[in-house]
């Protein structure tokens, strides 16, 4: 069959990378060219992730070994259920893509668009390479691929306030960065090798497991750097806020997701090995998970600019993933690996609906937007959903995930964080509610607000799919519950052991 080609896997990063690389070339200077090419090569992209998900879907994980050279000796990439993640990544890109055709020569100069596209591209490039990779420096490669693109891009306007938003991001970005080539280079030393499957099998047998310890330490503290977990959250409200909106998509739904899908590799490793015990860790993780939700929704309450209300929902919501991390049992495991996709989809649902308001009102507070319901009724109608996902309310694709999490809460015999998961919803439910009531049932400030339009076919039509995909993965969620659930029993399986 078509989709079981082996050299899929490699042209899963080759086409995003190649297509980024010759962008400028190919639009010599052409918005419209630009454009047309990004969406091409984000098609194609899509296309090859597909057939990858569909081949592990129906075969189980498979590697592919660069050059012919077998692991530990050659690079090799690894897809399995969490690698599918690299679907989510080509899709919400090709969707960010899209919705930039009217939208980013609007927001930026035209000779930094094609520019544009090509670092969309590229930090596509990255995340796929990320989630698909079985090499740890290469992990770290990627990594970078996705920092350094990332802080071009929200620097790209070339406005004073983007560039201290992309500054702070890169600084802190850096410290990151290098805590976790840090914790690399100590498990190289342990191990002996790069390749993630191969130090899982050595890891076990470390002389010391202080040096393990340590490596773990610096591995997950980077990681949840870029993850933006609370107190670690400071770069985020400001990038994602100031970054054009097809970038705060990219940002809040695919970037941030970075460090948890690093988790999830750096938890594969060592539970694997049985190398150190990580039960003092999961206690802090649940701990900051919870403290991650709660202050993210109260930091959001107070905030009028829509952009930064979304900036910290996504601080909370992160919360929820890294409890389930932290409870690291098989529902609170499975319930927070579908959130990093569901998540994905709705964030960047709210997202793309934010900029098309901005975009065709040019007000960007709540309080300027009061009656924009009636002026878009579209627009507003696709936000509302992803409101409603995001709170978690059934039928919805948030309520899964979040109810999975609260189940593991109480299969780990921790039924505080359940309940602390219920109230943390409650709390987010607040602040989206006053987006929903200025929407449709407040007087407008500005007459103008009621009367702009939704916006044009490609910003809306994205939105769309996305406000869509926020109800069907709800109304269908046992097929991710069920297609993640496998990843998770092998994580696990070492524990029951």
């Amino acid at each position: 069959m078509w989709w079981q080609w082996p050299h899929w896997l490699p042209l899963a990063v080759l086409v995003p990378l190649g297509g980024g690389v010759v962008t400028p070339a190919v639009a010599r200077g052409s918005a419209r060219r630009a454009w047309g090419w990004a969406a091409g090569v984000s098609a194609a992209t899509v296309a090859v992730s597909l057939a990858l998900v569909i081949r592990v879907a129906r075969g189980g994980p498979f590697s592919y070994a660069f050059g012919g050279w077998q692991p530990p000796y050659g690079i090799e990439f690894r897809f399995d259920e969490v690698s599918a993640f690299a679907f989510v990544v080509a899709f919400l890109g090709a969707l960010a893509i899209v919705f930039s055709r009217q939208y980013a020569p609007h927001a930026l100069a035209e000779p930094r668009v094609p520019y544009y596209y090509t670092l969309l591209l590229l930090d596509i490039a990255g995340l796929i390479g990320f989630s698909v990779t079985g090499d740890l420096f290469n992990m770290y490669v990627f990594m970078e691929i996705v920092s350094l693109t990332g802080y071009a891009l929200v620097a790209i306007s070339g406005e004073r306030i983007a560039e201290m938003a992309a500054f702070k991001y890169l600084v802190l970005g850096a410290v990151s960065s290098l805590l976790a080539l840090f914790g690399i280079g100590m498990l190289y030393g342990v191990t002996g090798t790069l390749n993630i499957a191969d130090a899982a099998s050595r890891l076990g047998a470390a002389a010391s497991t202080m040096p393990v310890i340590v490596a773990v330490a610096l591995l997950v503290l980077g990681f949840m750097v870029k993850a933006a977990l609370f107190p670690l959250h400071v770069w985020l409200p400001d990038a994602h806020a100031i970054a054009p909106s097809p970038v705060s998509a990219v940002l809040s739904g695919l970037v941030v997701k970075l460090g948890l899908v690093g988790m999830l590799r750096l938890y594969g490793v060592v539970y694997a090995s049985r190398a150190v015990d990580l039960s003092s860790l999961n206690w802090l993780l649940t701990w900051l998970g919870a403290v991650s939700i709660v202050m993210g929704a109260f930091f959001a309450i107070f905030q009028d600019d829509i952009k930064m209300m979304l900036a910290y929902s996504t601080i909370s919501n992160i919360g929820y993933i890294v409890m389930g991390f932290g409870l690291a049992s098989q529902y609170a495991l499975v319930g927070a690996a579908v959130h990093i996709f569901n998540h994905a989809l709705i964030k960047s649902a709210l997202f793309l609906a934010a900029g098309a308001i901005i975009y065709q009102t040019g007000y960007r507070r709540l309080s300027d937007l009061r009656g924009v319901g009636r002026g878009m009724p579209l627009t507003a109608a696709a936000l509302s959903v992803g409101a409603v996902s995001i709170v978690g309310i059934p039928p919805t694709a948030g309520f899964l995930c979040k109810w999975y999490i609260a189940l593991g809460a109480f299969e780990a015999k921790r039924a505080a964080f359940g309940f602390a998961l219920v109230f943390g919803a409650l709390f987010i439910f607040v602040y989206y509610i006053r987006m929903v009531n200025a929407f449709y049932f407040q007087e407008p400030v500005h007459a103008d607000v009621t009367h702009v339009g939704d916006p044009p076919l490609s910003m809306l039509v994205p939105v769309w799919i996305l406000a869509a995909l926020c109800l069907i993965m709800g109304l269908a969620g046992k097929v991710p519950l069920t297609f993640v659930a496998p990843a998770v029993s092998r994580l696990l399986g070492p524990l029951g052991g």
